[in-house]
């Protein structure tokens, strides 16, 4: 009789077992399709920049995890993110589900989005993770967190870092030379092969022209992370020593009296 209940009870347990790894195996489901459907309820309340109704595609107790800040839980908290970010409308924002699976009641979706002004303007773009709930018998999001693909903002100079102002002026019918190098020959060169200098220079464009005729243009080291900004050192690393020579010879043209000026300063605290 002993041996028979021992035998029933690993029956019932291997019977037990069996059906929690079958559980535990099962294939995730496609639900793209769901998704995207409740996704386009959460568009429309974005770009009609209704922050309550886009609230209801949350869970009560949902998170978000938004870029550059602190976790904002529960459905009144998100509502108030969501006012504070979308305003009153004008923007559009676009979602791309690309891929949705389930598992049980619970969905996770990887996705990208595209941000638009009124005027159509793409603003902004990156991707999200967002996992979704079915336990109420629709689609709501538990957890939400996106992050931007646009690039990094460059740095800027901290208070006592050497910032350097350069003035170009240059000739009234040179404009079009000076701007054909910096854009098409200078800048490519520098992002290619001396990004992190690039990235901390600026180049200020004037709105109107000098009393004599002339324009000046400056570049803004800010901040200055060199003792020599060379204009030859990425010209020369993508198109050769020749062509750099020319590209610069092509640079000095544009300058009124063939030099630029500038001047050292030092970063404050405002």
């Amino acid at each position: 009789m002993e041996q028979k209940m021992i035998l029933k009870q690993n029956v019932i347990f291997f019977f037990l077992f069996f059906l929690i790894l079958g559980g535990c195996t099962h294939e995730p489901v496609d639900v793209s399709y769901e998704i995207k459907l409740a996704n386009g309820n959460f568009q429309e309340a974005y770009n009609n920049g209704d922050a309550q109704t886009l609230a209801q595609n949350y869970m009560e107790d949902a998170k978000l995890f938004p870029e550059n800040a602190d976790v904002v839980q529960g459905k009144d908290a998100i509502e108030e993110f969501w006012a504070g970010a979308i305003g009153a409308g004008g923007n559009r924002v676009e979602l791309e589900t690309i891929s949705a699976d389930k598992y049980g009641n619970v969905a996770i979706e990887e996705g990208r989005y595209k941000i638009y002004a009124e005027s159509g303007q793409l603003i902004g773009q990156g991707k999200y993770l967002v996992t979704w709930d079915f336990s109420t018998g629709e689609w709501k999001i538990t957890k939400d967190i996106w992050n931007s693909s646009n690039p990094a903002a460059p740095v800027r100079a901290m208070e006592n870092d050497s910032v350097w102002v350069v003035w170009n002026i240059i000739k009234p019918n040179k404009v079009q030379q000076f701007e054909d190098f910096n854009f098409n020959y200078l800048d490519p060169a520098a992002k290619e092969f001396y990004p992190e200098m690039r990235n901390t220079v600026r180049t200020l464009r004037p709105v109107k022209a000098n009393d004599d005729g002339t324009f000046t243009y400056i570049y803004l080291m800010d901040p200055a992370i060199s003792s020599e900004y060379s204009m030859k050192l990425p010209l020369a690393a993508k198109y050769g020593e020749e062509k750099a020579d020319e590209y610069l010879k092509m640079f000095e043209d544009c300058l009124k009296g063939g030099k630029q000026q500038w001047v050292v300063t030092v970063q404050t605290a405002w």
